[in-house]
């Protein structure tokens, strides 16, 4: 298992985690539709690739994994869609038209400048049903899968980033409400050859939450993925260490897991690429030491930025002053202090601030920024909070 950080583990690099999948291909073998929940760098990525890798072993199962991250607009997400079904080898004949039909409208698109209004937008062969609409070609392929002989799994990555996109364009909540409910109609429809994963950096039941549109994907079942255990942090620092030439006592890899506090993969990575690069003889201490340099902070910087892009400019920033107050105190704050970093503006209403306050700390909490413990607010991980520390000059 080599020491890669931040890109998914694939392969001889995934470290296995039997009970999750056993119990993901079980919820997918009855029929369930999956939302994978969990907060950032947990490995819900490895972890639903390998899940694709063991679903193919069966010759009549067929998955493809999707991350639409990037794309710009509903033909994209059409295009990519499309692509991996090509690849995975699912009716080529249909898909090579769809793939024509995809090429005339962006060709058409790019003279012209006109972006794209969502699902809906005519491709000219009205006299087609099948193809008379950029959805309608969607649900003919869809269609074709159903009638086969194949059990297809799809994951879908970062899609609350594609919604976010579409939300900035004209018409995009509209926009965004079509797709979501699109995506539901073809869960409902086509429900016994094919099998959906969503995942993503962003949850999506953050972004149906703050939108108010959780009806468009009540019909996913919520399957949580928690970080390592002590056990299981222990055997991966175990077999990371064997596998890259440097064993770990079980001293050092205990007082590893208790300094992260929260042992996510990425962050055992981390600490171990550190002690790595040690010419002499190794500390755990000065390791994290090292990590936290400035010119190092930017291996957390994402949790910062997600901020940016899931939340309103107002709640962003409430978000960020909770944080940085809460980063001052490493036995946490309660309730009520929280409250008051907010209810610093002269002009603050208490009971919008309650309201806010109450919204914003379930998301903190569910993303794995904060843990609430005996009425107290703190830090999930030692790192992370060391790092807002760090980032805010306090």
């Amino acid at each position: 298992m080599r020491n890669i950080i931040g890109s998914p583990a694939e392969g001889d690099d995934f470290f296995n985690r039997p009970k999750a999948l056993a119990k993901l291909r079980r919820e997918l073998d009855n029929l369930a539709n999956i939302l994978l929940v969990a907060p950032r760098r947990v490995g819900k990525t490895s972890l639903v690739l390998r899940l694709c890798e063991e679903w193919r072993t069966d010759p009549k199962r067929k998955a493809v994994f999707i991350n639409v991250e990037g794309r710009g607009d509903e033909l994209a997400f059409a295009e990519k869609l499309v692509e991996e079904f090509a690849r995975a080898g699912l009716h080529p004949e249909i898909l090579t038209r769809a793939m024509g039909v995809f090429s005339k409208i962006r060709q058409g698109i790019g003279g012209k400048g006109i972006k794209v209004p969502g699902l809906e937008v005519s491709l000219g062969e009205a006299a087609d049903a099948d193809h008379s609409t950029l959805g309608k070609v969607l649900e003919s392929v869809f269609r074709k899968i159903e009638d086969g002989d194949s059990q297809v799994l799809i994951a879908i990555d970062e899609l609350p980033e594609l919604l976010l996109t579409l939300q900035k364009e004209d018409d995009g909540p509209k926009r965004v409400i079509a797709l979501l409910h699109w995506l539901r109609e073809l869960r409902q429809t086509y429900r016994k050859k094919i099998r959906w994963v969503f995942l993503g950096s962003i949850g999506l039941d953050n972004f149906v939450e703050e939108q108010r549109l959780q009806k468009l994907i009540n019909d996913l079942q919520v399957f949580t993925l928690e970080a390592f255990s002590a056990e299981e942090a222990d055997a991966f620092l175990r077999v990371l260490g064997d596998s890259n030439k440097l064993s770990l006592t079980a001293d050092e890899r205990e007082e590893i897991i208790r300094l992260v506090g929260w042992p996510l993969a990425y962050h055992l990575h981390l600490v171990f690429h550190e002690l790595l690069d040690m010419e002499s003889e190794r500390s755990i201490a000065k390791a994290f030491d090292s990590l936290l340099k400035p010119e190092k902070l930017g291996y957390f910087d994402t949790w910062r930025e997600r901020i940016d892009a899931q939340f309103s400019a107002p709640d962003a920033a409430s978000c960020k002053a909770i944080l940085g107050d809460l980063c001052k105190h490493p036995a946490g704050r309660e309730r009520g202090h929280v409250l008051a970093v907010l209810m610093a503006k002269p002009t603050a209403d208490v009971d919008k601030v309650e309201e806010q306050l109450a919204r914003l700390l379930i998301v903190l909490q569910r993303d794995g920024y904060l843990l609430e413990s005996g009425g107290r607010y703190t830090f999930r991980s030692f790192l992370l909070r060391e790092y807002w520390h760090r980032r805010n000059g306090s």
